[in-house]
C-alpha cells in the first residue's frame, strides 16, 4: 500500500512556488535598494529594481522629458535604470565625454549598425572612433563648408523653396504652411548634394516623387523606434501582422527604402567618372582616401558611411530650422530685429546679404542659439561606458555603467538660464564675457568634445540661409485655426527628438522692404 504522507496535494505545491518567487522577488528588491553597487546613487525606487520602467516611458516617447524630471527631483545625478546612470552639470558632461577620459560609447549604437559595419557614428571604441573621424574631420569644417563650392548651392535651394511657398500660396489661396515637411526636403536636398555633388543630388523641393514617401516614412519609422529597440520581439510581430495580414506592403519600410535607395544613389554616383574629379562632395572623398598603407575603405564602409550622414543629417537639420522658425514666429519683436538687422548688411546682386555676413548677425545668432537651448536638436542619448569606476560630482560609479548628460536637463538649469522655458534670445546679446563662458558650459545641442557633431558648420549653413532669405521675403506668425499648438509642438522622446504634431504650420504673409 502506499503512504498517504507521501502525498503532497497540489494546492500546497503550488502555495509552496508561489512563496519562493516572493521571497525572490522580495531578495531581488531588497539587495536592488540596499544592496546593490547602484543602491547608493539617487533616483526612482522603481527604476533601481528594473529596466522595465524605463523602457516603457521609452515606449511612450517621454523618455527624455521624464529624465528631466527626475534630474528636478533627483537632482544632478540619477540612476534611471539599473547599471544606467543620467547627470546634468558640465563637470560631468567633460568627464563623460571630453579627451580625457576616453569613454567609449554603448552598445545602445548597435541599432545603426548597417552593412555590418560601424559608420563614424556608431563606433564605439574611443581610439577607433578617432581614426575614424580624421576620414572626414578637414571636409566637414566650417572652413571648407562656408565656401562658394557648398554655399552656392544652398543658395539655390533656398530660392527653390522660397519659390515653393510663392506656389503653394497661389495654388491653394492659403498663407498657412506646413514647414516641418518643408523643412524636411530641403535638407535632404541638400545633404544629397554635399554628399553625392550635383549630378546626383535630390530636388524634391520643387519635384514630386518616390523621395518624399520616403522622408514621410521616416519620420513615422522613428516613432515605432523605442518599441523596436526595447521590445524587438513585439516590433517584429507587430510588423508581421500589419504588412502581412493587414497588406499594408510599405508600413515601417521607410528605412529599409532609404537603405536601398542610398546604395542605389552611391553605385550611381562611382559609375559616374566626374565623380573622381569633384573634391566637393564627401563620396568623392570616401572614394579618393587611402590609409598609410595606401589602401582604400572598403566598400561596404563607405555605403555604411554615407547611409549615416544621409539619414543624421536631413533630420537634425529639420528638427534645428523647424523649431527655430516656430520660435521667431511666436516673438514678432525678435522677428523684427533680426529682419531690421538683415536690412542693415550690405545686398548682394540678388539683394539679400551673403552668406558670411548673414552669419556673422548677432542677432540672428542669438536667436538661433536660443532656439537650440530650449528645443534641443536630438534626445541628448549620448551614452558612454564608464572605463573604471570612479566619482562623478562626488557620486562613485561603477565600472561598466552606461552614462550619459541629459541635454534637456542641462540646457534648461535655472542656474544658468534663469526662466528656461522662456525663449530669451536678449540672454546671450546682453551677457558679458563671463555670464557667456558660464552659459556655454550648460550649452550642448551639438554634444561636446571628441564627438562633437561634425555637420555642425553644414547646418548652420542651412539654417541661417533659409531663416535670412525667408524673412526678407515674408512675415512668419502662428495660425490659431491651425493643427499647430504648444502641445504639438512638444518635442518627443525619440532619437531626433520630433515635434508631437510631425508638422509645423505657420502663417506666412509677403513683405518687402517698402511694406
Amino acid at each position: 500500500m502506499f503512504s498517504t504522507h507521501a502525498l503532497v496535494p497540489s494546492h500546497v505545491a503550488l502555495w509552496a512556488a508561489l512563496c519562493c518567487l516572493l521571497l525572490f522577488a522580495a531578495g531581488h528588491v531588497l539587495n536592488a535598494l540596499c544592496f546593490s553597487p547602484y543602491s547608493h546613487i539617487p533616483g526612482p525606487r522603481f527604476c533601481k529594481i528594473s529596466r522595465l520602467p524605463l523602457a516603457l516611458i521609452d515606449l511612450n516617447l517621454q523618455r527624455s522629458a521624464k529624465v528631466h524630471e527626475w534630474h528636478q527631483k533627483y537632482g544632478p545625478v540619477v540612476l534611471i535604470a539599473p547599471g544606467e546612470v543620467s547627470f546634468c552639470t558640465p563637470s560631468s558632461t567633460r568627464e563623460i565625454y571630453g579627451t580625457a577620459g576616453r569613454h567609449p560609447k554603448s552598445h545602445y549604437f548597435d541599432h545603426f549598425i548597417s552593412y555590418g559595419e560601424r559608420a563614424t557614428f556608431n563606433t564605439l571604441d574611443y581610439e577607433k572612433h578617432r581614426q575614424r573621424r580624421k576620414i572626414s574631420f578637414a571636409f566637414f569644417q566650417a572652413t571648407s563648408i562656408h565656401t562658394p563650392a557648398c554655399v552656392d548651392p544652398v543658395h539655390s535651394r533656398v530660392v527653390a523653396f522660397l519659390d515653393d511657398i510663392d506656389r503653394h500660396v497661389r495654388a491653394t489661396g492659403s498663407t498657412t504652411v506646413d514647414f516641418f515637411s518643408r523643412v524636411n526636403l530641403y535638407a535632404f536636398d541638400n545633404i544629397t548634394q554635399l554628399i553625392f555633388g550635383s549630378g546626383h543630388s535630390t530636388r524634391t523641393v520643387e519635384t514630386p516623387g518616390p523621395e518624399r514617401n520616403m522622408l514621410e516614412g521616416l519620420k513615422h519609422c522613428e516613432l515605432w523606434n523605442p518599441m523596436r529597440f526595447n521590445f524587438p520581439l513585439v516590433y517584429h510581430a507587430v510588423k508581421f501582422a500589419v504588412v502581412r495580414l493587414a497588406g499594408k506592403k510599405d508600413f515601417l519600410s521607410a528605412e529599409d527604402d532609404l537603405t536601398a535607395w542610398s546604395e542605389r544613389q552611391v553605385a550611381a554616383t562611382l559609375e559616374d567618372d566626374s565623380c573622381c574629379r569633384d573634391h566637393t562632395s564627401l563620396l568623392s572623398r570616401l572614394q579618393q582616401f587611402r590609409d598609410k598603407q595606401g589602401d582604400a575603405l572598403p566598400a561596404s564602409w563607405v555605403k555604411a558611411e554615407t547611409l549615416d550622414n544621409l539619414n543624421a543629417a536631413q533630420t537634425t537639420a529639420t528638427v534645428a530650422l523647424t523649431y527655430v522658425l516656430y520660435n521667431i514666429a511666436r516673438s514678432p519683436v525678435w522677428q523684427e530685429r533680426i529682419r531690421q538687422e538683415l536690412l542693415a548688411l550690405p545686398a548682394g546682386d540678388d539683394g539679400f546679404p551673403s552668406f558670411a555676413a548673414i552669419n556673422s548677425a548677432p542677432v540672428l545668432e542669438a536667436c538661433v542659439k536660443e532656439s537650440y537651448r530650449l528645443n534641443p536638436l536630438s534626445s541628448g542619448r549620448a551614452e558612454r561606458v564608464v572605463p573604471v569606476g570612479k566619482e562623478y560630482d562626488g557620486v562613485f560609479v561603477p565600472k561598466g555603467t552606461v552614462v550619459s548628460t541629459s541635454t534637456l536637463a542641462i540646457q534648461h538649469d535655472p542656474s544658468a538660464f534663469p526662466q528656461p522655458g522662456l525663449y530669451d534670445p536678449g540672454r546671450w546679446l546682453n551677457a558679458g564675457p563671463g555670464q557667456t563662458r558660464f552659459m556655454e558650459m550648460f550649452y550642448i545641442p551639438w554634444g561636446y568634445g571628441a564627438r562633437v557633431c561634425l555637420g555642425k558648420a553644414f547646418a548652420t549653413l542651412e539654417v541661417k540661409l533659409l531663416v535670412a532669405y525667408l524673412l526678407l521675403r515674408y512675415r512668419i506668425s502662428e495660425d490659431a485655426a491651425s493643427p499647430t499648438n504648444a502641445d504639438s509642438m512638444m518635442q518627443l522622446g525619440t532619437q531626433d527628438a520630433l515635434p508631437k504634431g510631425l508638422r509645423c504650420d505657420l502663417r506666412v504673409e509677403a513683405w518687402s522692404r517698402g511694406a
